[in-house]
């Protein structure tokens, strides 16, 4: 584990999160662009979920510390797509829409927790791997859990929200047409 990307990272998630939100409109290609990243980020932040879920059952169960190791590849190597997926967002945030703001507002702090819990996961496997289940280790992993359980949740309320919001213009707009409005 490179425990400078993560620091790195944990420290551009700070400042990812003071930029001001001004809310613009926006090109198509970049809201079906900024749409693409948001749900992969989803995605990513699951796959994170259900990995740190497992390392803290199988720390809890006193696994082989060696079957941990294919976990926290996944845990860091998806914490870090999901750090630059964030800051590409970022770099954009004046053509994101409102509900985007919004998202990334919500999604950057709690990612930054659960970068900081990783890196002292990793820490704590890497200096106490035979005392995992006896470590800080179980209650890291499972806060890396809970923060992109919520990173997921989050997004994926808002993706139904903007697609049930498309839907909704798109039968304003075909109404519209019917009645000459």
């Amino acid at each position: 584990m490179n425990r400078t990307y993560f620091l790195a990272a944990s420290t551009a998630f700070i400042l990812w999160s003071v930029t001001p939100a001004p809310a613009a409109p926006k090109p198509e290609s970049q809201a079906t662009e900024a749409k693409v990243m948001f749900q992969q980020i989803d995605e990513w932040s699951a796959d994170v979920a259900e990995s740190a879920f497992r390392l803290s059952e199988m720390a809890k169960n006193n696994r082989d510390p060696e079957s941990h190791l294919e976990g926290l590849t996944v845990m860091r190597e998806d914490i870090n797509r999901i750090g630059s997926e964030l800051q590409s967002l970022d770099t954009m945030r004046d053509a994101l829409s409102a509900w985007e703001v919004k998202a990334l507002d919500q999604t950057l702090p709690l990612m930054h927790q659960a970068a900081d819990n990783a890196e002292k996961a990793i820490q704590t496997f890497n200096s106490d791997r035979p005392w995992l289940w006896a470590s800080s280790y179980v209650d890291d992993t499972a806060q890396v859990f809970k923060e992109t359980d919520q990173v997921a949740s989050i997004l994926r309320d808002y993706l139904k929200l903007a697609k049930t919001r498309e839907k909704e213009e798109r039968l304003e707009h075909s109404l519209g047409q019917a009645s000459g409005f």
